[in-house]
C-alpha cells in the first residue's frame, strides 16, 4: 500500500523534570524535546521524537532543526512502497556528516514508522520482522557493505516469531548524583517499590568516591545486586591504573564500567581494556554514535560492549544495524536510554527489545516517574517490578496513541518543514 505524506512538523516542547538528573557530563531539571509528526493523506498521523545531546553526537537544537528541513521534504516528496526501503535509502544518499543528524534522523523515521503501522494496521515490531534477526549464529559475519534488511522476508506476529521469548522484560535502575534526602528517596523506590536487581550507577572517576557511593547502596538493599558503573568519560588517563586495581581489589563485585575515559580518546580505552580484559567490560556509549565507530571498536579492541540508544544512534532501522554488527563480532549490548524520553522513544524501545533476544540489560520507560508531561497515556512505565511486559506493544503503529492537541498546546515551537 503505497504511502504519500502530506505534510512533516516538528514541534518543540520544554518538559520538566519532578527532580535534577546529574552525572559527570551534565545536570538536568528540564528537556527541550522534539516531537516530529508526519500527517497522511487520509486523516492518519505519525509521531517520532528526538532529544539533542551536543555532548554525545555533536549536535544542537538548531542542527536538528536544519536536519529536519533537509529531509522533511525528501517525504513529502516521495510515494512510499516500502518504510525500510526507504529508510535505508535515506542513510545511503543523504549520509550523516560525521555525528550531525543522527537524534534528527530518528525523530523523522520514528513518525513515518509509527504512520505506516497505522496505515498497513501493524506494529512496528512486525514491520522489522523479528524472525530475521532473533536465532542468528552469533558467529555468523555480517558484511559490511550489505547492510542487513528486514523487509526481505513476510511478516510474522510477535508471539509467533519469538516463541521461546519471554513476555517480560525487565529494566535496570539509574542512581545519578545523589545526596542529602534525595539518595534515601531513591532507596526507597528502587528496593521497596521496583525490587530492582539491576543498577547502574552513576560515577565521578575518583576511586575513593565511587566505591564508597557503591557500598552506600549495597547496604540499603537487603537483597544481592548486579551493579555496574557509567563514568560518562569522567576518568582520567593518569588515574586509570589506580581506578582500575582498587576497583578490582575491592568487594563490591563491580566488573562492568561504561565509557570510562571521553568520547573520543580511543587510545586509552583500547590501551586499558586490554590491560584489564579478562577482568573488566568496558562498554562504548558516547563512544558510539556510527557505523564507524563500531567498526573501529571492533578492529582495535577498545570495547567488549555497547550501549545502543535508539535516540542517540539515528532511529531504530541503524540501531539493528549496530546490534547484529555487534552481536556478530562478539561484544555484549545493552539498550541504554536518554534522560527524560517520553514514551515515544521508550516504546522505541520496546520495539527493539521485541526483535532482539541477546541484550544484556535494558534501560528506559521512566515515563511519568520522570518527566511531568507525556504525549503518550498511559505513560509507559515499568511495573513495581521493573518490568515491562510485550503485551504493551500496539496493535499498529509505534505508539497506542498521542495527545496532538496537547502538543500543539505545550508547544513553544511550532515549524513545518515540508
Amino acid at each position: 500500500m503505497p504511502l504519500r505524506i502530506r505534510k512533516a512538523e516538528v514541534f518543540l516542547v520544554k518538559i520538566p523534570f519532578w527532580f535534577s538528573v546529574e552525572h559527570a557530563s551534565a545536570s538536568r531539571t528540564a528537556n527541550v524535546t522534539g516531537f516530529c509528526i508526519l500527517s497522511g493523506e487520509d486523516g492518519d498521523f505519525g509521531v517520532g521524537e528526538f532529544l539533542c545531546r551536543e555532548y554525545v553526537t555533536g549536535e544542537t537544537l538548531k542542527d536538528c532543526m536544519v536536519y529536519c528541513k533537509q529531509v522533511g521534504p525528501l517525504l513529502t516528496r516521495s510515494v512510499i512502497e516500502d518504510p525500510l526501503s526507504f529508510i535505508q535509502s535515506l542513510w545511503q544518499s543523504e549520509p550523516t556528516q560525521g555525528r550531525v543528524g543522527y537524534a534528527a534522523f530518528c525523530g523523522m523515521e520514528l513518525a513515518l514508522l509509527d504512520l505506516w503501522g497505522k496505515v498497513v494496521g501493524k506494529p512496528v515490531a512486525e514491520q522489522l520482522h523479528p524472525d530475521v534477526l532473533c536465532g542468528a549464529p552469533q558467529d555468523e559475519p555480517v558484511a559490511p557493505a550489505t547492510p542487513p534488511r528486514w523487509d526481505r522476508h513476510p511478516a510474522h506476529a510477535i508471539s509467533s516469531a519469538l516463541p521461546c521469548r519471554p513476555r517480560v522484560i525487565t529494566y535496570s535502575a539509574v542512581y545519578p548524583f545523589a545526596s542529602g534526602l534525595k539518595r534515601p528517596m531513591l532507596h526507597f523506590f528502587y528496593q521497596k517499590l521496583m525490587r530492582a536487581e539491576h543498577i547502574k550507577v552513576k560515577g565521578t572517576g575518583n576511586i575513593e568516591e565511587d566505591l564508597a557511593y557503591i557500598a552506600a547502596i549495597r547496604k540499603a538493599f537487603s537483597y544481592p545486586l548486579d551493579i555496574r558503573l557509567d563514568l560518562n568519560g569522567s576518568l582520567s588517563p593518569e588515574h586509570a591504573e589506580e581506578y582500575c586495581v582498587g576497583l578490582l581489589r575491592s568487594a563490591n563485585g563491580v566488573r562492568w564500567i561504561e565509557q570510562p575515559f571521553p568520547k573520543d580518546d580511543w587510545h586509552t580505552h583500547r590501551a586499558f581494556q586490554k590491560r584489564f580484559a579478562d577482568d573488566l567490560v568496558f562498554c562504548a556509549d558516547e563512544s558510539l554514535c556510527s557505523m564507524e565507530d563500531l567498526q573501529r571498536m571492533i578492529h582495535e579492541g577498545a570495547f567488549r560492549a555497547i550501549n545502543i540508544r535508539v535516540g542517540k544512534n539515528g532511529g531504530l532501522w541503524n540501531s539493528l544495524r549496530l546490534y547484529e554488527k555487534a552481536i556478530a563480532n562478539g561484544l555484549e549490548v545493552q539498550l541504554g536510554c536518554l534522560v527524560g524520553e517520553s514514551s515515544v522513544l521508550a516504546y522505541a524501545g520496546l520495539h527493539f527489545s521485541a526483535v532482539t533476544d541477546r541484550l544484556r540489560y535494558h534501560e528506559g520507560c521512566f515515563g511519568k516517574y520522570l518527566i511531568q508531561w507525556d504525549g503518550v497515556q498511559p505513560s509507559l512505565m515499568f511495573s513495581r517490578t521493573g518490568q515491562v511486559s510485550f503485551d504493551r506493544l500496539p496493535k499498529a503503529g509505534l505508539v497506542p496513541s498521542f495527545d496532538l492537541a496537547g502538543l500543539r498546546r505545550r508547544a513553544f515551537q511550532t515549524t513545518q518543514v515540508a
